[in-house]
């Protein structure tokens, strides 16, 4: 085999799809933003907060998402104490909007397969798509702005045949004065690493524990869940 040929393989390899697409995509994302923040500490010392920020917001908006629910906001907190709020807002946000370009895909391609033909066809989700498209981009802040589920907007913009790219400007602008906010917080508090941790784990604790007690999955697509089985054909 050639050098050619083994640099071919090697490229086929890496790019070639293993398991869930949602890990897939993840573990690829994280690995590569991790790979590339390793010179940019080295060459810029002073920016390992927001590296290390930028790294721990991919899982914190990431499949791992719903059994951590309160990990984006503390790793915010935590890199406002060593680390301007302007650069630290930008930086997640970036991160945000990385991921959730990511999950676009990812929701795109399930909510496209025949697998759930039955879920695009309730009455529920085609109200839930006209009301949307009354003020699509407004909808799209309020959810990234609010505590409101975001997956839900996400779910019915990709139904209506939304603009990604107005899709990701709206909730750029919901989400910067939100991240913003607990950058701030953060800066002005100086909450202790401590509690910050006890917030991320202790609420994963509670909500791994409940899906145990009840015996539901603990990473599930939310609000495809019931879509009609597969069509074998």
């Amino acid at each position: 085999m050639t050098a050619a040929q083994r640099l071919v393989a090697i490229g086929r390899f890496l790019v070639r799809r293993r398991g869930d697409r949602r890990w897939d995509l993840f573990l690829r994302s994280a690995g590569a933003l991790a790979a590339l923040g390793i010179p940019i500490v080295i060459a810029f010392p002073e920016s390992v907060p927001l590296v290390w920020l930028a790294v721990l917001a991919l899982p914190a908006n990431s499949p791992l998402s719903p059994i951590i629910p309160a990990a984006f906001e503390p790793v915010i907190m935590e890199a406002a104490k060593y680390a301007a709020v302007l650069p630290v807002t930008v930086v997640a946000l970036t991160a945000y909007l990385y991921m959730e370009f990511l999950n676009w895909h990812v929701y795109r391609w399930t909510l496209n397969r025949r697998i759930l033909k039955g879920f695009r066809g309730k009455g529920w989700v085609s109200r839930s798509i006209e009301w949307f498209q009354a003020a699509p981009f407004w909808s799209v802040v309020i959810f990234a702005f609010t505590p409101l589920p975001f997956w839900a907007v996400r779910v019915v913009a990709i139904l209506g045949a939304y603009s990604l790219t107005r899709f990701m400007i709206a909730t750029a602008v919901g989400r910067f004065p939100r991240i913003l906010f607990y950058a701030w917080l953060g800066a002005a508090f100086k909450v202790p690493t401590w509690v910050l941790a006890a917030v991320i784990f202790g609420s994963a604790a509670v909500l791994i524990g409940f899906k145990l007690a009840r015996r539901e999955p603990l990473l599930t697509d939310p609000g495809l869940d019931g879509a009609p089985a597969e069509d074998p054909r």
